[in-house]
């Protein structure tokens, strides 16, 4: 074995629930991944102590950061990535990926991704972008440049999907990728078409794409993709054509999976996680995957225990609705009983209109992520929990957060995409807790029974 571990990726996932994606789906392929939740040196990468992974002979993993630049405006965007690209770039790996959701949710004025790659290029400068998005597995496919989605048996395009082209912030009206991408950015953008995936380890970049004179943007260079089998190519072909340090991708998880073909191994979990009583979960998604999931726990006996939104917009009230509900949790958790402790019951929730509605929860639009992190951070100072699940992308963020999170590795598949993590903390009683972050969509309703029980059953 080398003295030393080989580093083959570092990412930057543009929200928390998509960056514990990349972490599942390299980790099931046999390199072992860490996702830090602030930017690390070299020596944290390098000597970061593995709690339930074995390295491979090679000692080859890889890392990332959980971001938020999917949420933010291109000047605020600039200034989250920047100076954690800056530190990423002092850190030897072979390739830089920024991870953005499978949907593409982006546009010019929010998570706007020709500013991600105008700021990555200073760091991670690169003759050409491969572009990487459909990804099978998670239902997202992309033929002749246009990307579709698949729910339940039917597959949308996705300006014809009935969530992502009602988006309420970044809605997709534009199923071809690189149209949609011209709105965001100046730069040539090529394809790969299905046809030309069987041969395609044998194309050189010069024949798919013009290489660019010195000081133009590098040219972004798309892959069709349908089946998982097509990902394969793609992974030989960045193997064999992409630069040997920090080579810039742009993508889904799907290049993971493209790369973890190439130079993955035998998943190297040393031991699958088992069943916890009892166990916490903090939901602050309106989604309706994640009331399905919340009503199905309750049938199966979880305590549900509902936040009263509207109080905290109110300075007088704001405090003892946290306490009150940090009191009836650690009085179900001590009883034994699971518990949800949620915010909303789907997109019709009477609290998801009258938040939608006030003059106060558009002033603080975080203000429910926020006490909900409170809530939490409480709890867990008072009671021994083994196994919090949170479900919100911007929940999650403000409560790994607040309980002084340093990394999170992969310990077992729940559903794909929100996977169950071991934490690496500052403090001993979240230091080992295993913590599953799912986005509102993720998951089947039988998402909480899986993440209880350890697993898919």
């Amino acid at each position: 074995m080398r003295k030393e571990k080989d580093i083959l990726l570092g990412y930057y996932g543009d929200d928390f629930t998509g960056s514990s994606d990349v972490l599942e789906v390299l980790s099931l392929l046999g390199i072992p991944t860490i996702l830090f939740l602030e930017p690390p040196s070299k020596e944290q990468v390098k000597g970061f102590a593995f709690k339930n992974q074995h390295l491979g002979a090679f000692g080859q993993i890889a890392f990332g950061v959980a971001g938020i630049a999917r949420s933010l405006g291109p000047e605020d965007m600039e200034k989250e990535i920047a100076p954690i690209f800056e530190k990423m770039a002092q850190i030897p790996f072979r390739y830089f990926h920024y991870k953005i959701c499978s949907t593409l949710d982006s546009s010019p004025k929010v998570g706007n991704i020709g500013t991600a790659m105008r700021v990555a290029e200073k760091y991670f400068p690169s003759a050409f972008i491969p572009l990487v998005v459909g990804f099978p597995t998670l239902n997202r496919f992309v033929a002749f440049g246009n990307l579709y989605a698949r729910i339940g048996q039917t597959t949308y395009r996705i300006d014809r999907h009935p969530v992502m082209s009602r988006h309420p912030i970044t809605p997709m009206n534009e199923s071809d990728i690189r149209l949609h991408l011209k709105k965001q950015m100046a730069r040539e953008m090529e394809l790969v078409e299905l046809q030309e995936l069987e041969n395609l380890p044998l194309r050189k970049p010069g024949d798919l794409l013009r290489v660019p004179e010195k000081g133009e943007p590098a040219p972004l260079l798309l892959f069709d993709t349908v089946e998982n089998n097509q990902l394969n190519p793609i992974g030989q072909w960045l193997h064999q054509h992409c630069q040997w340090r920090h080579q810039l991708l742009l993508g889904s998880s799907a290049m993971e999976y493209a790369l973890g073909r190439v130079y993955g191994a035998e998943n190297k979990v040393k031991s699958p996680p088992k069943a916890v009583t009892p166990m916490l979960v903090v939901a602050g998604s309106c989604a309706q995957n994640t009331a399905d999931q919340i009503l199905h726990a309750e049938k199966l006996g979880f305590q549900l225990i509902r936040i009263e939104v509207k109080k905290l917009y109110k300075e007088a009230d704001k405090e003892g609705e946290i306490q009150k509900i940090v009191q009836q949790t650690l009085a179900s958790l001590q009883n034994g009983k699971h518990t949800v402790v949620f915010s909303a019951l789907g997109p019709e929730d009477p609290q998801v209109k009258a938040t939608l509605a006030s003059e106060q929860a558009k002033k603080h639009p975080q203000a429910i992520a926020i006490a909900q992190a409170a809530i939490t951070k409480r709890i867990v100072e008072e009671f021994p929990l083994q196994r919090l699940v949170t479900a919100g992308g911007d929940t999650s963020g403000y409560i790994l957060k607040a309980l002084d999170i340093v990394a999170f590795e992969f310990t077992g598949e729940l559903s794909p995409g929100a996977p169950l993590c071991i934490a690496h903390g500052k403090n001993k009683q979240v230091d080992g807790m295993e913590i599953a972050i799912k986005g509102g969509q993720n998951g089947d309703h039988r998402y909480f029974e899986y993440a209880q029980k350890g697993g898919i059953v």
